[in-house]
C-alpha cells in the first residue's frame, strides 16, 4: 500500500509523525509514534540513517489563513533540550523544523511542513509549546532592501560587504560573568573597538555556535544584547570587531573602502524641494 492510498482509507491508515529540529549542526529528532521510528534523511547531499525518538509529541496540522493563522504549534514535554535553549535569552541563529507524515508500515515519509521556529513557550511544569511560521511567510518579505544612503547599508562580514571575519577574529577565554557582561582574557584592544560586533562560541559537542551582539567594550569587558546565560566561566570564545557604517571606518579599521556601500556625500536636499538633512 502506497501513502496516498494509506492516507485515503478508512480503516487501514495508521499515521504518525516525524518531526526534524535543526540548529546548525544540531539535529532534534522525535515522532508521535510510540516507539523509535527508523527512517532516512539527506545531510550534506548524502542519505542519511537516523532515528525519530518517540515523545509526547502532537501538532496543530498545518492551516492557511493571514497573520499569525499560519503559525504551526508542537506540544511536546517540556524536558526537550529546545525549551531549555529559550528559558531567558534564545539561540542566536535559525532553528529549522521539518515535519513528515508516515502510516505504519510505510516507506513513504513525504514532507508535510518545513519552516522556522520562532518561540518556545511552557504551558506548565511539564509541558511547552514550540511555535513555527512556515517556509512561505518569507517569500512576502521585501525583495530589494539597498537604496542611496550616507551610511553604507552592507551587513560587516557578509557577500556585499566581503570583510573576511576570519582576519579579525581575536580568540579568548571568558574569566567573568554578569548577567550582562563577561570579561574575557585576551589581547587587549582599545575601548569600543569591538562594539558593534559579536562573540561567538561551541554551544556543545556538534560545533554548533551560539552568540551574543556586543553592546559597548571597555577593556577586556563585554555589554552583550540580552543576558549572558549559557556563557560561563573557562568557556573559550572567538571576539569580532563591529563597524559604525562610516567611510573612515571602514577605510582606517577594516582597509575596506572600495566595497563601502554609502554616499557620503549625497546632497542634503532632494529634488523634490525637501530638506533631508
Amino acid at each position: 500500500m502506497t501513502f496516498s492510498s494509506a492516507e485515503t482509507s478508512t480503516q487501514d491508515g495508521r499515521p504518525i509523525a516525524l518531526y526534524t529540529l535543526r540548529w546548525g549542526n544540531t539535529y532534534w529528532r522525535y515522532t508521535s509514534a510510540d516507539s523509535d521510528v527508523d527512517g532516512t534523511e539527506v545531510i550534506g547531499g548524502i542519505v542519511t540513517p537516523v532515528t525519530y525518538s518517540a515523545r509526547a509529541v502532537q501538532d496543530s496540522g498545518m492551516v492557511q489563513g493571514s497573520g499569525n493563522q499560519n503559525d504551526f504549534t508542537m506540544d511536546c514535554p517540556a524536558s526537550l533540550p529546545i525549551v531549555d535553549l529559550f528559558g531567558v535569552t534564545p539561540p542566536a541563529g535559525t532553528i529549522w523544523m521539518t515535519v513528515r507524515r508516515k502510516h505504519i508500515g510505510e516507506a513513504d515519509t513525504p514532507i508535510y511542513w518545513i519552516g522556522t521556529i520562532t518561540n518556545v513557550k511552557r504551558l506548565n511544569l511539564g509541558e511547552a509549546q514550540v511555535i513555527g511560521v512556515p517556509l512561505t511567510a518569507s517569500f512576502a518579505r521585501t525583495g530589494l532592501r539597498l537604496c542611496w544612503t550616507r551610511e553604507c547599508p552592507h551587513f560587516l562580514y557578509d557577500m556585499d560587504c566581503k570583510v573576511n571575519e576570519a582576519d579579525y577574529r581575536e580568540e579568548g577565554v571568558i574569566s567573568a560573568v554578569t548577567p550582562s557582561t563577561v570579561t574575557v582574557t585576551m589581547i587587549p584592544m582599545p575601548d569600543q573597538y569591538f562594539r558593534g560586533g559579536y562573540i561567538e562560541w561551541a554551544a556543545n559537542a556538534d560545533g554548533t555556535m551560539d552568540r551574543r551582539m556586543i553592546e559597548s567594550q571597555e577593556g577586556n569587558t563585554f555589554t552583550v544584547f540580552g543576558l549572558t546565560e549559557r556563557m560561563t566561566v573557562g568557556l573559550a570564545v572567538n571576539v569580532y570587531p563591529g563597524c559604525d557604517r562610516s567611510p573612515q571606518t571602514c577605510k582606517d579599521k577594516f582597509d575596506n573602502i572600495d566595497n563601502y556601500g554609502g554616499f557620503d556625500f549625497m546632497p542634503g536636499e532632494s529634488p523634490f524641494g525637501i530638506n533631508l538633512f
